[in-house]
């Protein structure tokens, strides 16, 4: 069930930017284990609000935030909601857009910090941080006011730290899918690999300091 579709639209309008090398297709996405969080079972319960979600202003929502754990094929992926005015909707088979191109402040988020992601909190607060890219209007990103918020004090921190350390952050560190259908949109990110030269260079380096300790 969606909460406001023309919302969703803006949302993704902010966030994707075009395609490159786009593979069209389509998938029906299961799950891993019995939950949607597999064994892992990286999520935790998030109480937030979204001002423009058609609700009485300060009108709470209770849910669950955290990694989530597909079979996109034979293919185990991990990913996150795109998509906080609906609800996830398994049943229907899934667009895909590979290599797809986001706003800056997503590719941020991921190459700073998606590999910090390793635990049930670290999961939900990255969670949290991404739907703050997308649902808050404000020019401001705080997870604890303005249209998209949340309450939650073990979420608050860590979600805070991400957006925190955009404005520094690097991008281009992974490549991304997004997989869409009329329920609740998920992205997944795979890391970019390093270039040729890259690891050359890093092998060397390498080399080098296996030089030195033998020097000495």
């Amino acid at each position: 069930m969606n909460f406001s579709r023309g919302l969703l639209s803006a949302a993704a309008a902010t966030l994707l930017l075009g395609t490159t090398e786009v593979e069209a297709r389509t998938v029906t996405l299961t799950t891993q284990t019995n939950s949607v969080y597999g064994t892992e079972g990286w999520y935790e319960r998030v109480h937030q609000t979204i001002g423009d979600r058609g609700a009485p202003v300060g009108q709470t929502y209770r849910g669950t935030a955290g990694a989530f754990r597909f079979m996109d094929g034979l293919d185990a992926i991990v990913a996150f909601c795109i998509d906080p005015y609906s609800y996830l909707n398994l049943s229907e088979a899934f667009t895909v857009t590979e290599n797809a191109s986001v706003v800056d402040n997503i590719d941020r988020l991921f190459t700073s910090a998606y590999a910090s992601v390793t635990d049930r909190t670290s999961a939900a607060a990255f969670q949290v941080a991404l739907w703050e890219l997308i649902a808050e209007t404000e020019t401001d990103l705080d997870v604890t006011r303005g249209n998209h918020s949340i309450t939650d004090q073990n979420l608050i921190g860590q979600a805070q730290s991400y957006l925190d350390g955009l404005e520094t952050a690097s991008t281009g560190g992974y490549r991304f899918t997004v997989y869409s259908n009329s329920g609740q949109d998920q992205i997944s990110a795979t890391a970019v690999p390093l270039p040729a030269s890259a690891l050359l260079l890093l092998a060397g380096l390498g080399g080098l300091a296996v030089l030195r300790r033998r020097d000495a």
